[in-house]
Parts: structure tokens; C-alpha cells; sequence
């Protein structure tokens, strides 16, 4: 049986708050999963999350094969294709938000948090800015993929301080990258191969900001494999603690055979933020990607793989030569 990609996701505006400004947004037939957490006053925190989920949605399912080609936004260095789409993505839905909130002062301040997959072949792509989080749930364990990049987690990257004494710190809740709050951002990037059987979670900080992965772990354990309700049963669970924040949760479930392929690993890596020589090919984006985001077609034409080129060139150049031998041989 070949490589079978499940998916289930799950948002609620929790116990406290008047307004969810978490936005989901889940593309099972371009293998792209998004969760965003929006900040800002009034509804600009959910202008912002979903801004930045409809981009990335609209221009990685719609516009792949051109926003790959556009060297004018070229990364500083290769990526796989659908990591280098995605990358592109990200940046531009950025810059999109950046500007609307300048260009109208009711947005102003406004910005949100992102993490989001994408898989091709038999790699998944790891992306993030801010405090939410991306699990691998595997064997029964529970392996956190990306680090928050918040105030809290910086000191205790680099001032060798405890979980324990982070999780005390008065400002252990400021976040030091988000989407939309400078005019270009620094994202973390990461490549790895995907097995068998494997669950990804994808959450906001209303869940991972409330309880430990421990718990997390047992939830999902517990679920025996059943992605909707794992999405269920951990919102469930944030609610238990108190539900002061908006939660969400969504889980990708491998299941079939692997084929591996060449794409490479790559460790996470900071993608830093684009010259300004990009900004008004990104703004030129941003409404492609906008003007899309609500298609229900994903169209998503992933390059074929060079080797399939060179087999089939290969196969030809066999076929011309018997050809040619039993013409002069007769």
C-alpha cells in the first residue's frame, strides 16, 4: 500500500476569551497543514492569522510552479521545491500583513505567530516564527521540532536556565518573531525524512503554553492513532486547565509505505529576512495569493523528480540505438 496522509484539525476560542484569533487552515491534496495565532487590538489578531494563512493556502496551492520559477524573491540558499514555495510564502504573507497594518492605523500592532508542513515525497517541511509548536508523536514519544522563539525560551537556550525557572519568568509569554509585526522576518526552516506510522501535531500556545508535553504525550496516547480525536481530546484538555487562551490543534497520521527518495535532510536553519528589493514583487504576491486563497481546487504541480527525466532519456536513448542496429544490421 502506498503512502497515505491523513489529517484532522480542530480550533476553539476557549473559556476566556470574547474572540478566536487562531486560524487553521488544512490542503490534505497539496499535503499543506497551517496553524496561526494572532495578536494585536480589537479583531486585528484574527485579521493577522488569517491573512497569513490564507497567503501561504492561496499561493502554495495555486501559484507553485510560478512562485518557484521567480527568481526576483530567490532564497539564499536551495531547498527542496516545496520547501523553497513554502519559504517564499511565509516571507511574502509577512510583508502583506506588515503593510496592511501601516496602511491602516484600526491593524496597527497587529501580527501573528505560524507554524506549517508541507510534504513531498518523503520529506516533511518544518517551518515556524513565534511560540507555536510542531510535535512528532512516534512510538509512543512525544519529540518537540521546532523551539519557540520567545523571551523565556532564548534565556533558557542561552543562559542555561531550567524549564522549571522559564516557565516562572515574568515575561515568559513575550515572543520575539511573529509574522507582520516587522517588515521583513527570520524563520526557522527544517527538512526530514518521514516513516511509517508517524503523527504530526501542529498547536498553538493555548495548548503547549498550558500544559506540559508530558500530558500531551498520555492524550495522545491514549487516542490510539485516531487523528480527530487526538485534535479533540487535547482542545479538551486545554479547556480543562482553564481555557484563558484560544487553542488549536491539528494532527497529520502517516500511514502506508514510504518510498524513499533524493531529497535530502536538513537541519533547522534561520532563513533571515529579505532586502527590500523584494518587497514590491512580494506586495505583487500577496494579492495572487489572496485572490486564490478561497479556491476549494488545490492545483499544486510538483516538478518531477530529475531522476524519473533521466531514466525516461535514458530509456529513449536504448530504444533509438536497437532501432538504428536492426536497420544496418538488415
Amino acid at each position: 500500500m502506498s503512502m497515505i496522509i491523513k489529517s484532522a484539525g480542530k480550533t476553539d476560542i476557549g473559556l476566556v476569551r470574547k474572540l478566536n484569533e487562531d486560524s487553521i487552515r488544512l490542503a490534505p491534496s497539496a499535503n499543506l497543514f497551517i496553524v496561526c495565532d494572532g495578536m494585536g487590538g480589537h479583531n486585528a489578531g484574527e485579521v493577522a492569522s488569517a491573512t497569513a494563512c490564507d497567503i501561504v493556502k492561496g499561493l502554495y496551492c495555486n501559484h507553485y510552479t510560478d512562485l518557484l520559477k521567480d527568481d526576483r524573491l530567490k532564497l539564499p540558499r536551495i531547498f527542496p521545491p516545496s520547501t523553497d514555495v513554502l519559504t517564499k510564502a511565509v516571507r511574502i504573507a509577512n510583508h502583506w500583513i506588515y503593510k496592511k497594518a501601516s496602511d491602516n492605523s484600526a491593524l496597527t500592532g497587529m501580527g501573528t505567530t505560524i507554524v506549517a508542513v508541507v510534504i513531498e515525497e518523503d520529506i516533511i517541511t518544518i517551518l515556524h516564527a513565534g511560540d507555536s509548536r510542531i510535535y512528532k508523536f512516534a512510538n509512543k514519544k512525544l519529540t518537540p521540532l521546532t523551539i519557540d522563539h520567545s523571551w523565556a525560551a532564548e534565556l533558557e537556550q542561552n543562559e542555561n536556565i531550567s524549564t522549571e525557572e522559564a516557565k516562572n519568568l515574568v515575561n515568559r509569554n513575550v515572543i520575539t518573531r511573529a509574522l507582520g509585526v516587522k517588515v521583513s522576518v527570520d524563520i526557522d526552516v527544517a527538512v526530514r525524512k518521514i516513516v511509517e506510522n508517524e503523527i504530526y501535531i501542529l498547536c498553538s500556545d493555548g495548548l503547549c503554553g498550558f500544559v506540559d508535553d508530558g500530558d500531551i504525550r498520555d492524550v495522545t496516547a491514549a487516542c490510539n492513532e485516531d487523528i480527530d480525536k487526538i485534535c479533540d481530546d487535547l482542545v479538551q484538555l486545554a479547556n480543562d486547565r482553564g481555557g484563558s487562551d484560544n487553542v488549536s490543534v491539528v494532527a497529520i497520521k502517516i500511514t502506508g509505505k514510504v518510498d524513499s527518495s533524493y531529497l535530502p535532510e536538513l537541519d533547522t536553519v534561520t532563513v533571515g529576512g529579505e532586502s527590500e528589493n523584494y518587497y514590491e514583487v512580494e506586495e505583487e504576491w500577496a494579492v495572487k495569493g489572496a485572490e486564490t486563497s478561497g479556491d476549494t481546487e488545490e492545483t499544486v504541480i510538483i516538478p518531477k523528480k530529475k531522476g524519473v527525466s533521466y531514466l525516461a532519456a535514458i530509456f529513449v536513448i536504448i530504444v533509438l540505438v536497437a532501432i538504428f542496429y536492426i536497420i544496418f544490421k538488415n
